[in-house]
C-alpha cells in the first residue's frame, strides 16, 4: 500500500475546475499524467477559506478548531483589537504531517509550507523557505519596493524620491542622485537597515541609466538601462549594527531624458544566511539556485504602484523556478522519505490579474485576451515544472500527490463586496468610538475582526463590560440577527451565515481563538454582472489602473480545491463521485507512506484511493 518516497506539491489557490482548465489548455501536461493515472477529488477548504486555515488544515488533518490557525489570531486574554499573524509554527496545535513521519524514523524536506517554522523536532528535517506567510517575510530587510518620482500612492511598497545634482567627488557631469532608504517591514525581524544610493546618469542622448551605490561616492554595485534588469547582488547591508548578506537586484521600469520621471524597483532584499536549516546547505543551495527571495512579488506590490504587469511575471518566473531547482539539488543528494512545497504563485496571480480572462471584469480587454491567458498559462507551466523535475528526481517508486487549500475566481467590483463588520455593530450602537475614532472599550459590546465578533465578556476581555450568563445571551443572539437581516443596496441578504460559537463548532470552527459569533458572506448572485458603461461613467483610469499597470484586486478566494494523488499501491484512474472535506488528505497521505495518522488528526483517510 504505501509508496517508497511520498511527494505533495500544493498550488495556492486554485479550484478543481481551473487546474481542468489548464490541463485541457496543455499548460499542464505532467498534472494531466497523475490525474489521468491516480486519484482525483475535489475538497472542500474549512472556514475561513484562506491560507493560514487552510494548510494547517492540509498538514495536519485537522479541522482549525484543533489547530487554532488562521490568517490572523486573537490570543485569549489580549485586546479585542490585537491579532498576531498566523503563520508561525507555534500557533498551530496540531501535529503535522512531517513531524508524524519524523515520529516514524522518516526523514522529511519541507519548502514554504505554513506554520513550518520554527522547527519541533530537528533530526530528519531539511526546511527551505519561511513558514508559508504571503506576505511581510521575516528575514527580508525589505519587501519589494519601487523608488520613484511619481508615486501613484504613499504605501509599503513605494518611496517617493527628488533625485538633485550630485555632488559626489568624481561623480560624472551632470549626474544626479536620490538616497535609497531600505525599510522593514511590519513583521520583519530587523529594525533599520542602512541606506542605498543612486545616481541617474547621462548618455547621449538624455539621462539613460542608473547606478546603486553602497554610499554617497562610495562603491557601484550595478547599474542598469531603461528596462534592463540588474544581476544579482551579495550586498552586506549594515542591518540593527551588524552586517547581513542580502540579494540584490533591480530594474530601470521608467526614466525620461530629461530624468523628472524617474522608477527605480527593487526585488526583495532577503536575508542570505536565514532561508534554509540546517545552515550547512546554505552555501551549495545558493551557488545551485542564486539568491533566494521569499516573496517575489504580489498583487499589492503592482496595485500599489511599485511594477507593471510585466515585471511582476518574471518576478513570479525567478521564483518558481527557484523552488524547481532547490528541490532537484536536495532531492537529488540527501536522503528523504517525504517531501511537502506549497507554491504561492497562482494565489497572488489571482488577486492581481483575473481581469485578464474573464470577459465580466470591465477592465477585461478582448484584444488582450490571448495575451493575458499565455501569461497564466507560463504561471501554470512553471507549476508543472516543478512537478515534472521533482517526480524526476524521486523516481517511479514515489507516490505523487497535488493539493491546493482553497479556490480562486473573480472579484468583480460593485459586486463583490468587502463587509465593513465594525460598522454594522456601530450603527446598532454595540461599538463605541472616541472622538479620535478608537474604539471606546468603556462602553464598547462588541468587536467584529475577519469571520469572527468577540463579546467584550467580563472576566475574559481586558476591558470587558458585558456580564456573563443573560445579557452575554441576549447580545449573542441579537447580533446574530442583526446580521442576519443586514441587507445590501440590492435587497440581498449581506450574511448566508451567523452562528454563535457553540455551534459553528460543526463546520470545524471552534475553540479559544474565535469569536462568539461566526459569519459567513452571502456569494454574489450566481448571475450577476457588472454594467461596463456605467462603471466607466462613475470611475477613471486613475482610480482602476490599466491593464499594464492595475490597481484593482480583481481575484477572490473559492469554497473548492483539489487532491490528486498517483503511484504504487494507489487505485488508477478513478474519480470520486462526491467531494471530500479537506481534512481527509492528511490522514490518505500518511496511510500512502505507511505512517500513523497524524496524532490530532479528525479527517478521515480516502481508503477507496488505495488498491486491493
Amino acid at each position: 500500500m504505501s509508496g517508497k518516497k511520498l511527494v505533495v506539491i500544493g498550488f495556492d489557490s486554485i479550484s478543481l475546475s481551473v487546474l481542468q482548465e489548464f490541463v485541457r489548455r496543455g499548460a499542464l501536461p505532467t498534472v494531466a499524467r497523475l490525474m489521468q493515472e491516480g486519484c482525483v477529488t475535489q475538497t472542500w477548504p474549512c472556514f475561513p477559506m484562506e491560507t493560514g486555515t487552510n494548510w494547517a488544515c492540509l498538514a495536519t488533518g485537522a479541522s482549525p478548531w484543533v489547530t487554532g490557525c488562521n490568517m490572523h489570531v486573537h490570543l485569549p486574554g489580549t485586546p479585542l483589537d490585537e491579532q498576531v499573524y498566523g503563520f508561525q509554527g507555534e500557533l498551530c496545535r496540531a501535529e503535522q504531517l512531517w513531524t508524524t513521519a519524523q515520529k516514524a524514523g522518516k526523514r522529511a524536506v519541507v519548502f514554504d509550507w505554513s506554520q513550518s517554522l520554527p522547527i519541533r523536532i530537528q533530526e530528519g528535517l531539511i526546511h527551505a523557505g519561511e513558514d508559508g506567510r504571503p506576505d511581510n517575510a521575516r528575514n527580508a530587510l525589505q519587501e519589494v519596493r519601487a523608488y520613484t518620482t511619481h508615486p501613484r500612492q504613499p504605501g509599503p511598497h513605494v518611496t517617493q524620491v527628488a533625485p538633485v545634482p550630485c555632488d559626489w567627488p568624481n561623480a560624472p557631469q551632470g549626474a544626479l542622485c536620490f538616497e535609497l532608504p531600505i525599510e522593514p517591514g511590519p513583521y520583519s525581524a530587523f529594525a533599520q537597515v542602512r541606506s542605498l544610493w543612486a545616481l541617474v546618469l547621462k548618455g547621449g542622448d538624455g539621462y539613460d541609466r542608473v547606478a546603486v551605490y553602497d554610499a554617497p561616492a562610495g562603491q557601484e554595485l550595478w547599474r542598469v538601462g531603461l528596462n534592463e534588469w540588474s544581476p544579482w547582488r551579495l550586498h552586506p547591508f549594515v542591518a540593527d549594527g551588524r552586517e547581513v548578506i542580502g540579494g540584490l537586484r533591480g530594474k530601470l521600469l521608467r526614466l525620461s531624458p530629461d530624468a523628472s520621471h524617474v522608477h527605480l524597483y527593487l526585488s526583495e532584499i532577503f536575508d542570505q544566511s536565514a532561508f534554509v536549516q540546517p545552515e550547512s546547505l546554505l552555501d551549495e543551495l545558493q551557488a545551485a539556485c542564486g539568491p533566494f527571495v521569499n516573496q517575489c512579488s504580489r498583487q499589492q506590490v503592482v496595485q500599489g504602484g511599485a511594477s507593471d504587469i510585466a515585471t511582476y511575471f518574471e518576478e513570479q518566473a525567478y521564483l518558481a523556478r527557484w523552488w524547481k531547482h532547490a528541490a532537484a539539488h536536495l532531492l537529488g543528494r540527501y536522503d528523504w522519505d517525504l517531501f511537502m512545497l506549497k507554491w504561492h504563485g497562482p494565489d497572488w496571480t489571482n488577486h492581481l490579474t483575473m481581469y485578464m480572462i474573464d470577459e465580466r471584469h470591465p477592465m477585461y480587454e478582448p484584444a488582450r485576451a490571448d495575451e493575458g491567458w499565455a501569461m497564466w498559462d507560463e504561471l501554470m507551466g512553471w507549476g508543472d515544472e516543478i512537478v515534472q523535475t521533482v517526480m524526476q528526481v524521486a523516481g517511479e517508486d514515489a507516490v505523487i500527490a497535488l493539493v491546493s487549500d482553497h479556490g480562486g475566481g473573480t472579484q468583480l467590483p460593485g459586486i463583490d463586496l468587502r463587509i465593513d463588520i465594525n460598522g454594522i455593530l456601530e450603527q446598532h450602537g454595540w461599538l463605541k468610538r472616541k472622538a479620535d475614532g478608537a474604539v471606546d472599550w468603556s462602553q464598547t459590546q462588541a468587536y467584529g475582526y475577519q469571520h469572527y465578533v468577540y463579546i467584550n465578556l467580563q472576566g475574559r476581555e481586558p476591558n470587558g463590560i458585558v456580564a456573563s450568563g443573560a445579557e452575554y445571551i441576549n447580545l449573542q443572539e441579537a447580533i446574530i440577527e442583526a446580521l442576519l437581516d443586514t441587507i445590501d443596496a440590492n435587497g440581498r441578504h449581506v450574511f448566508r451565515i451567523a452562528l454563535p460559537r457553540e455551534d459553528a463548532g460543526r463546520l470545524g470552527v471552534g475553540g479559544d481563538r474565535v469569536g462568539d459569533v461566526f459569519w459567513v458572506p452571502a456569494k454574489p448572485h450566481p448571475l450577476a454582472t457588472v454594467d461596463k458603461e456605467r462603471f466607466w461613467l462613475e470611475h477613471s483610469r486613475d482610480e482602476t489602473g490599466t491593464w499594464d499597470w492595475p490597481r484593482l484586486n480583481t481575484g477572490n478566494h473559492l469554497d473548492d480545491s483539489y487532491f490528486v494523488i498517483a503511484g504504487p499501491g494507489i487505485r488508477r484512474g478513478y474519480a470520486r463521485p462526491r467531494p471530500t472535506l479537506i481534512t481527509s488528505v492528511a490522514p490518505t497521505l500518511a496511510t500512502a507512506l505507511g505512517i500513523p495518522v497524524p496524532a490530532d488528526a479528525d479527517g478521515t483517510v480516502l481508503h477507496e484511493f488505495f488498491e486491493g
